[in-house]
């Protein structure tokens, strides 16, 4: 099933992936994911439930333009991935920002505050004093100020992840990737993540979650809320399922899986 086309009534998408296929990793033990039709509109929070190797990072590079589709098409703001050119490609990178798991892949020869500034050198085309401001505050807002100087591998993972999360939104960025954020991580700092994705903007802040979020996890107990959209990834098959009510009325065993709910007896 490929659903995922947006209501009439509803604004255009800001991306969409039709009849898309996932490159996927020679290695992997599950075929890589197909056949794919998946618009996202302005202002949608997306949980996308996978099990470990099914491709969900792949997926969530490709949808963020990381990487190309191995066939279909990716449209990012209104415009083809595959026919922009080096400026606008860059101009669109600035828009998504992406988040990895398991610590967020920071440099680890640079320290927090340098992990943090790079984005911001890089796209201003600036040195590093001349952001050091603006890093210092980011880091302030995320509970990270303390550790500006050390590198990655001197703090602990969910200081990592965090950090991370900062890198990403150097850039302001209007949709918002993160792939399995919750990992590895603890109670309070499960709820740490939770309380920021759902804070409404503050002007104090300097960097607050965008209005578009797309989320792939092996876990989606704690991504069960209302107003949100979910999509099933499981042997190569994507399937949008829509809101709370048709993920809960799913018959998908791969729900009741990544729910941790016992299997339907018979």
């Amino acid at each position: 099933m490929n659903s995922g086309s947006a209501p009439v009534d509803a604004p255009p998408p800001i991306i969409e992936l039709e009849h898309a296929a996932v490159e996927g990793r020679r290695d992997a033990a599950t075929p890589s994911p197909r056949d794919i039709d998946w618009r996202i509109c302005p202002g949608e929070f997306w949980v996308v439930g996978g099990s470990a190797g099914s491709g969900k990072t792949r997926l969530l590079e490709t949808t963020a333009g990381l990487r190309l589709p191995a066939s279909g098409t990716l449209r990012l703001f209104g415009a083809r991935a595959d026919t922009l050119s080096t400026d606008a490609a860059r101009a669109t990178r600035r828009r998504l920002g992406f988040v990895y798991g398991a610590g967020g892949r920071l440099f680890s020869h640079l320290t927090l505050a340098q992990n943090l500034a790079l984005p911001l050198c890089y796209h201003r085309n600036c040195r590093p004093e001349a952001v050091e401001a603006e890093v210092d505050r980011l880091l302030a807002q995320f509970e990270l100020q303390p550790l500006a100087l050390r590198l990655p591998g001197q703090v602990n993972g969910a200081c990592r992840q965090r950090a991370a999360l900062a890198r990403a939104l150097t850039l302001a960025p209007e949709v918002l990737f993160l792939d399995d954020p919750l990992a590895e991580l603890n109670t309070a700092q499960v709820h740490w993540w939770l309380n920021w994705l759902t804070s409404p903007p503050r002007p104090t802040d300097l960097r607050s979650p965008p209005a578009t979020i797309v989320v792939a996890t092996d876990d989606l107990r704690p991504w069960l809320a209302d107003h949100r959209q979910y999509a099933l990834l499981h042997d190569g098959r994507w399937q949008v399922l829509g809101g709370r009510e048709q993920l809960a009325a799913s018959p998908e065993s791969l729900r009741r899986e990544l729910l941790a709910e016992p299997p339907v007896s018979r």
